[in-house]
Parts: C-alpha cells; structure tokens; sequence
C-alpha cells in the first residue's frame, strides 16, 4: 500500500505538470479568442454597428481570465485518442470556452448574480448602459449570451476535421447544452420545492456542472480525433465524479473563500436559497434549520457571514462534503488508471483530479 508521504509526493507531481499544461495552451488559447473576435467585429460590423459592439462587448467577457481548462481538456480528449493536427484541435477548443460563456451570462441572470469574475455580470453591464433599466439588460445579456452559444457550434462546425468526426463532436456539444438546460430547471424547480432529496442534487451537479464541465469536452476533443465509443464512455466515467467534485468544492467555496478569488459575493447560494450539497446537509444535519434566516436574505452581511461559516462547520456538513468529494476524486483516479493512454495525457488527468479538491478559486 502506498503510504501517504509517496502519496503527496505523487499528487504534487501530477498537480505541477497540470498547470504546466494549462500553462502552455492557455496562453495560445487566449490568443486564439483574440483572433476570433476580431474576425467576427470585422463581419457584424457588415451588419451594423451595434452588431459589431455586441460581439465586442463578448470578447471582453471571453478575456476576463479563467484557466480555460474546458478548452485545454478538449485538446487533451484529441491528443490521448490519437490526434496530431495541434493548430486545428487549438481553434476548435474554443467552442466549449463561449458555450461554457454563454451559461455564465445566463446563469447570472437566473442567481441575480451582478459580479462574474470581479467585473459587472453582462445584464448588470448593460442594465448600468441603459440608465438603470433592468428589463433591457435581462434583455441584453440574453441575446448576447445566445451569441456566444451559436458561435461555439459555429467554431465548430468550420472547424478543419473529417466531417464525420465533427458532425459526432456537435452532437455531444448539442446534447450537452440541452442536458445542462435541463439541469438548470431542475435546479429552479428544486428550490421551490419542500422536500428534497440528495439524489435529486446529485443529479443536479451531474447535468448541470459536471457533463459539460468536464466529460464533453474530453468527448468532443476524442471524437474530433476519431476516438472509439468504448473510448468516450470510459472518459465519461472518469469526468462525472470529477465534474460532481469540483461542483461541492465550488459550493464549498462559495461560502468559505473569498470574493476576491472566487470573483463573486460569498454566500450567493444562500442568498437565492440554491439546493446546493453543502446547505441540504447543514440543514439535515441540525435541528429547527439555523440557517432559515439567511436563506433568501438579499443582504448578507459579514457578522452574517461569520454566523454562516460557523453554522456550517459545526453541523459537520463541510467535513461530510470535503469526504465525499474527495472519495469521488479517488473513484475517478481508480478509472482512469485503468484506461490505456500516452503518460503525459495520463498524468494530466489525474493532476485534474487533484486540482479540483485542493483548488481555492
């Protein structure tokens, strides 16, 4: 048995070549983005001018950062499935990065969120531009944020592979984003229920967070490549524990960090009562709900914060979450130890699943 000084040992080689990895393409990624907008300004400027500020207003919302690790894992699901075309896997990765965008806005709207990452959310960008009026910056945010997902079919459906392999690769981006539409609702229509259950968030974190987070990418960048469906299905079981992890270290977070690293207010999940893990288990796990309160309560403040934190710790639902994400992350480990693929594609996957549960932003 290996002991838990080998362990570390291991974890922390498998972390530093990940973000090596997303190191090197990250850069080129951006890059990538750069040129893609600027093309897209050029065409919509054909259009209109307010067309071309619509599409320029997109690729300051693509830039504001982020590990760009939906891209990245696009480009890894290519390589370990046997791809060797390194500019085309580049440009087509970016489809996941404005589909994953066009959720953000979205979402933002559906949580009342006026922050993504440290910048005005885009309804609350266009609400300020049109003098306060929150109807045309719903309106807005909604059809830019449809932009942004019709630009990434289009990313790849002009992308430079055999027509099969692309016409398989846009059925699993197509299927992801009804799947996480899907999982969305499901998420609204918990928080209006009485009762639920943690099966029921669980499939919540599957649909919503977990499929297009992390299994679709690895899918579409394998598919791109020709890879086999015994091959999809294995980086699938691999990438939804992964995925359900990284969401209960997200909620974890999302009371526990900071605005500043997580780029958002903390407790926004209590402020619009959503069902995520870490407060049904809070709630399960103490008597008369402590945290009915602030469920629902638009201003939290920091004493409110602190009472939180506290409530939370001392229910045993934060040591119950970091458990199971972490026995999750061992599951996925177990996968894809088991998967025959080149060491490096290998290692970084399993660094992934390191980053994922030690990760503080």
């Amino acid at each position: 048995m290996i002991s838990q000084k080998d362990k570390g040992v291991m974890e922390n080689k498998n972390l530093k070549l990940f973000n090596e990895v997303l190191g090197r393409y990250r850069r080129g990624i951006d890059l990538e983005i750069e040129r893609f907008f600027g093309r897209k300004i050029k065409e919509t400027g054909l259009i209109s001018k307010s067309a071309a500020e619509t599409i320029k207003v997109l690729r300051e919302f693509n830039l504001r950062g982020g590990k760009r690790a939906r891209p990245v894992l696009v480009i890894v699901g290519y390589f370990l499935a046997g791809g060797k075309d390194k500019k085309a896997i580049l440009k087509a990765s970016l489809c996941v990065e404005l589909v994953h965008n066009f959720f953000l806005i979205h979402d933002d709207i559906i949580d009342r969120d006026e922050t993504r990452r440290g910048k005005p959310s885009l309804y609350a960008f266009y609400k300020k531009k049109f003098g306060g009026d929150l109807h045309k910056g719903i309106s807005f945010a909604l059809i830019a944020g449809d932009i942004s997902n019709v630009l990434g079919c289009q990313i790849l459906t002009e992308s430079d592979f055999d027509e099969k392999n692309k016409t398989r690769a846009l059925g699993i981006l197509n299927k992801t984003i009804e799947g996480t539409c899907h999982g969305e609702m499901l998420e609204m229509f918990l928080k209006e229920k009485k009762n639920i259950s943690e099966g029921e968030i669980e499939s919540v974190l599957r649909h919503k967070t977990a499929y297009y987070s992390f299994a679709a990418p690895l899918k579409i960048g394998a598919a791109l490549a020709g890879g086999s469906a015994r091959l999809l299905e294995k980086l699938e079981r691999f990438a939804l524990p992964i995925g359900v992890a990284f969401q209960i270290q997200d909620d974890i977070l999302g009371i526990f960090g900071s605005r500043e690293k997580i780029g958002k207010p903390i407790c926004s999940d209590i402020r619009e009562s959503q069902p995520n893990l870490l407060i049904f288990k809070t709630i399960a796990f103490t008597k008369g709900n402590p945290l009915k309160k602030y469920l629902g309560k638009q201003e939290i403040s920091r004493g409110d914060v602190v009472a939180i934190r506290r409530i939370v710790k001392e229910s045993g639902a934060l040591d119950y979450c970091r458990a199971k994400a972490e026995g999750l992350i061992e599951e996925a480990k177990a996968i894809i130890a088991k998967i025959d693929m080149p060491r490096e594609e290998k290692e970084f996957l399993l660094g992934l699943a390191d980053f994922v549960v030690r990760r503080e932003m």
